[in-house]
């Protein structure tokens, strides 16, 4: 499927400051067509699945991490998985929930709560993981996680956010930019970014009417140099094997009544919702397996 997303890195004023900028609507709209969320909460999905788009980003090689939100609000648990390729999958506990504000607008704060975490845990193929969590500040997820890189990664940033949508509950455009301080950033090159926030103050129609490299253009004039694109999207690593590997944990009497007494079963992935059907003789293999090894091997 041809995509108009796209994620940027730059380097910019004389490589003091370090840029994500993204576009994630197509990105967007796989998450809300597989998880069926109504509008307030495919916009707090959107958010923390292009945030973690980013995040990935920052990643190399097969490094990939997941970005947990619960503010305690309605629609629970947010979880995204993302890697350093821009493929990124996530879902929320409750997707049937929306909440406007008195002028009309989503009420994202409401639907998310501002009593809870963020928590990333980062998967860098060593020995353990590293996890971090922070409290949430606000509920505005763009103050939170310009927070979450400031006070749990040591790197002062700035998070802006952007979302319109559709009648019909489809994003018309979605993205985001990040912008983070290096190590010995000059004080004069703080005081320039500071006086350009201001223009970021309505993302979403910049990043309707712009491209990325034209929103870089527009905060540091020609002052930046373009590291890596790439192209965000919607992509999940589940498999029937994975799935397998799943169902022989449950152990042979629970796999013997779906065999006698439901004559097989359904397994619905969490992130994509893609349903994996296995029949009696598939379950037979599966405790067949059991029985043989205690469990079966993934190689997926």
């Amino acid at each position: 499927m041809n995509s108009n997303d796209v994620l940027v890195k730059a380097l910019a004023l004389d490589d003091a400051v370090r840029v994500y900028v993204l576009k994630t609507t197509d990105l967007v709209n796989e998450a809300i067509r597989r998880c069926d969320t109504y509008p307030s909460a495919s916009d707090c999905l959107g958010k923390v699945l292009t945030v973690t788009c980013a995040m990935g980003s920052m990643l190399k090689g097969s490094e990939e991490l997941t970005v947990k939100v619960n503010g305690n609000g309605p629609i629970g648990n947010i979880i995204c998985d993302g890697d350093a390729t821009g493929a990124v999958r996530g879902y929320c506990d409750n997707p049937h929930v929306n909440f406007v504000n008195t002028s009309g607008g989503l009420n994202t704060l409401y639907t998310l709560g501002d009593d809870g975490l963020i928590e990333v845990i980062k998967d860098l193929k060593l020995k353990d993981f590293f996890t971090s969590s922070i409290p949430l500040q606000t509920g505005n997820l763009a103050y939170d996680f310009t927070y979450y890189f400031t006070v749990s990664e040591q790197t002062p940033s700035v998070v802006s956010l952007g979302s319109l949508f559709d009648v019909d509950n489809t994003a018309k455009i979605f993205g985001g930019i990040i912008i983070q301080l290096l190590p010995n950033c000059p004080e004069e090159k703080i005081a320039y970014i500071e006086s350009k926030l201001s223009l970021l103050n309505n993302l979403s129609q910049l990043l309707l009417d712009l491209d990325c490299s034209d929103i870089l253009r527009m905060l540091f004039n020609d002052d930046f140099r373009i590291l890596e694109s790439m192209t965000p999207r919607f992509e999940c690593k589940c498999s029937k094997e994975k799935f397998s590997a799943s169902i022989a944990t449950l152990g042979e009497s629970e796999i013997q009544d779906m065999i006698e007494k439901d004559h097989g079963c359904e397994c619905i992935c969490h992130y994509c919702k893609e349903v994996y059907k296995f029949n009696e003789e598939e379950l037979s293999d599966i405790l067949d397996e059991v029985r043989r090894n205690g469990k079966i091997k993934c190689n997926a």
